[in-house]
């Protein structure tokens, strides 16, 4: 059988789950827990549902690597549930991988890498070297080598839970369950020369009869697809995922994070619109700045990252100047970000995209013994321009997701 025709096979069999039930901003991003992300696909194979762009999840690493959050291992989240540690960062997360897909390694890891971001990978041996999508075990033993968390994710991916096995009798259930429980925390711990210890629920499928059995197996913590953060004292048997896919543009993927929106107003350059290569300035005015906390409040070209910026805590301006890294911007589009945390603790955001000019014109011919020829500073604009939600100003895309829509083909625990 072909790799595509072994895919088609596996895909055939695999049904979906929703997203999550009930998918609502989470308040406090900033305070006590952290949300553990659930990744499948990055790139390849194409699914009509669990595969995202590589450009999506670079986007989305790079908002957590520049505006506040900290991505810390899934061991640092397990010893804060059960007491160990008794703190975490601030706007924690925990990135995981499920399956073992071959983007996991071509496309995850460099990107973590690079990054120097913990992640955890959720493999099930069985895909394993058995079609050209999926990793080699050569490749799993590389990216553990390099600090990679490698954990079990069942021995062959199928629904888990009693009720989905009906026609086999309780003993003969209870064996199988122990094989795929038991035979892959053994493969992988034999490849990979480290401890299992977590279990990913395929497809998120379990009850209270499962988690006895996981348990029983050796596990410590199992993951699911049940949406929310994970807190401390929460049962690290039924720890909370948002799971991501293709229709969750940036704005929801915020939003699940626990942003919630900062109006701003007196944006320049206004949302669509072209940079003024002769005055490089992003700026933008918050309406409520008595609301917000001054210490927290970040902003950030997303293309080029930390700008040195001004802001004004008398009348909530803020100011962007980018004539130093004119040079550096790529693209027609950049996405300028505003953060902070309001009286509540609660984080907010603003965001807007806006164009550049020819790469001609990014560079002004200027004489500088011509006085008139000097750029002056950026004049405030004189009719305010509000920018309610950042869907509104993002750059289309697949457009945003529900809390549970559709259904597709490829694994979604």
């Amino acid at each position: 059988m072909t790799s595509r025709a072994t895919l088609a096979a596996l895909f055939a069999v695999l049904i979906s789950l929703p997203i999550h039930a009930g998918g609502t901003r989470q308040d406090r991003s900033d305070g006590t827990g952290a949300t553990i992300l659930c990744y499948h696909i990055v790139e390849s194979p194409q699914d009509p549902r669990m595969e995202i762009s590589r450009e999506t999840f670079a986007q989305q690493m790079d908002y957590l690597e520049l505006t506040g959050y900290t991505v810390i291992p899934l061991r640092d989240l397990y010893d804060f549930v059960m007491g160990k540690k008794q703190s975490l960062p601030k706007r924690a997360v925990v990135v995981t991988i499920d399956d073992g897909w071959r983007s996991t390694y071509t496309q995850v890891f460099p990107e973590m890498k690079k990054r120097r971001f913990p992640f955890t990978v959720f493999v099930y041996p069985k895909i394993i070297g058995q079609t050209a999508y999926a990793m080699t075990w050569k490749q799993v033993r590389e990216m553990a080598d390099a600090g990679v968390d490698i954990q079990s994710h069942s021995y062959s991916h199928p629904f888990l839970t009693r009720r989905r096995h009906e026609s086999l009798d309780d003993r003969a259930y209870a064996d199988w369950l122990e094989r795929e429980l038991v035979q892959s925390k053994k493969v992988l711990e034999k490849e990979t020369g480290r401890t299992v210890a977590y279990l990913a629920y395929p497809y998120g499928d379990f009850d209270r009869h499962l988690k006895l059995a996981v348990a029983k197996a050796g596990y410590s913590a199992a993951l699911t697809c049940e949406f929310g953060r994970v807190l401390q004292g929460s049962d690290p048997l039924r720890m909370k995922r948002v799971v991501i896919d293709k229709r969750m543009d940036f704005a929801s993927f915020r939003h699940y994070l626990g942003a919630g929106q900062m109006p701003i107003q007196r944006v320049a350059p206004l949302p669509g619109q072209f940079l003024d290569p002769a005055q490089p300035v992003v700026q933008a005015k918050i309406p409520n700045y008595k609301k917000i906390d001054p210490k927290s409040l970040g902003m950030v070209l997303m293309s080029v990252g930390s700008v040195p910026y001004t802001y004004d805590p008398q009348d909530g301006s803020i100011t962007m100047m980018l004539r130093d890294v004119m040079s550096t911007l790529k693209g027609k589009y950049q996405r300028a970000m505003v953060w902070a945390n309001d009286v509540k603790g609660n984080r907010v955001e603003a965001s807007w995209t806006f164009r550049l000019p020819p790469p001609e014109d990014l560079k002004p011919a200027i004489n500088p013994l011509d006085p008139a020829a000097c750029p002056t500073p950026a004049k405030e604009l004189d009719n305010p321009a509000a920018v309610p939600l950042p869907s509104q100003v993002a750059v289309p895309s697949g457009g945003a997701t529900t809390a549970a829509q559709a259904r597709t083909s490829v694994p979604k625990g």
